[in-house]
């Protein structure tokens, strides 16, 4: 058995597939399982892929039909036999030390999870992405709960103080898990075409079950945010219906849950206008999108979630933004998230 497996889904990504094979493969910790799954590419990628195949035995190679990238990574946790399993997206790459560092804190604590921290590159420079304030840190099951599992759902209480670290828990890569608690749990990606985010659920499901969790800060990771061809960049038509049949399946997951949870979903639910809102400005059209945004805010779910919404603690900026959600005032709303989505960009930067 490899004591990590990583797990790298292939689309046509021939312009970074090699850096980040190359990263992998010349890990300081040489027993892991390396496994790459083609998912249709149209370019060199699977030949790319190929050629490393020849030059490494620990590479699984696995070439199929396009059926997207959830799908994709629930092949790799099908065929994965490491003790933990990582994931790397393709254009993305890891440090030499990054399953070292991660497994030896994984064994030192009998961890169902380490989480680390990663860099993100952009076209004008690197900037790094901490997860937790501490060195290092170790969470139990009410911790793993409240700081954790929560802030992956939503921001709650004191938490809503600081919106921008909304996500900062959601992506899968930078971190590890234990293969035998995704698969004795039955821990799956859920299809892209029915969600607007398969991480958040995965590592809602993952959470959910785990006793025991490692936090180090190490910049072990590198999250490319410069690859025009992300699935994250253009106007999606479909991503309001995706946010509305999350809406309805996290209700049936949480309805019999704790109150803070409830509290987390219907703040997720809040904030999804951000997104909501920034896929709508992408059309170009301003009758579209105001006829699209109004169209949301009177959306009854979102009535709901912005009576929950504590905005008591929310910086000014931001209670301005969604008491104009709030109260369904749509061009103003329309206009207060153009200047939002500035901010915003400028913060990721």
């Amino acid at each position: 058995m490899a004591k990590i497996s990583i797990i790298v889904p292939v689309y046509n990504v021939e312009k970074y597939i090699e850096q980040c094979i190359r990263s992998i493969i010349t890990q300081s910790m040489k027993d892991i399982e390396i496994i790459l799954i083609n998912d249709g590419s149209e370019d060199k990628s699977f030949k790319i892929c190929e050629e490393w195949g020849k030059k490494d035995s620990r590479i699984k190679l696995i070439n199929k039909q396009n059926t997207g990238v959830s799908d994709t990574r629930n092949v790799g946790i099908t065929v994965a036999t490491g003790e933990y399993i990582m994931f790397v997206d393709s254009d993305d790459w890891i440090e030499k030390e990054a399953c070292e560092y991660a497994y030896k804190e994984a064994k030192k604590e009998n961890a169902d999870s380490v989480i680390f921290c990663y860099y993100r590159e952009h076209t004008n420079g690197t900037t790094c992405k901490d997860i937790f304030k501490e060195e290092r840190r170790i969470f139990y099951k009410e911790d793993i709960k409240n700081d954790i599992l929560i802030p992956t759902l939503g921001l709650t209480d004191e938490k809503l103080k600081k919106p921008q670290q909304l996500d900062r828990l959601v992506p899968i890569y930078a971190k590890i898990y234990k293969n035998d608690l995704i698969k004795s749990n039955r821990i799956k990606y859920i299809d892209l075409n029915k969600i607007p985010s398969e991480c958040l659920m995965f590592n809602f499901d993952y959470y959910s079950k785990s006793e025991k969790v490692v936090y180090i800060k190490k910049y072990l990771y590198h999250y490319r945010r410069n690859n025009v061809s992300s699935i994250t960049k253009g106007y999606r038509e479909d991503l309001f219906s995706k946010w509305l049949y999350w809406i309805k399946y996290m209700r049936q997951r949480t309805e019999k849950l704790d109150f803070n949870i409830q509290k987390a979903y219907y703040s997720r639910i809040a904030f999804s206008v951000i997104p909501l809102s920034g896929n709508l400005f992408k059309q170009k059209n301003f009758k579209n999108t105001y006829k699209e945004l109004k169209y949301i805010l009177n959306d009854e779910n979102y009535k709901e979630a912005y009576k929950s919404l504590e905005f008591k603690y929310l910086p000014i900026h931001w209670k301005i933004y969604f008491y104009l959600a709030k109260g369904r005032m749509t061009l103003l709303f329309y206009a207060m998230s153009k200047i939002m989505r500035i901010l915003i960009e400028r913060k990721k930067k």
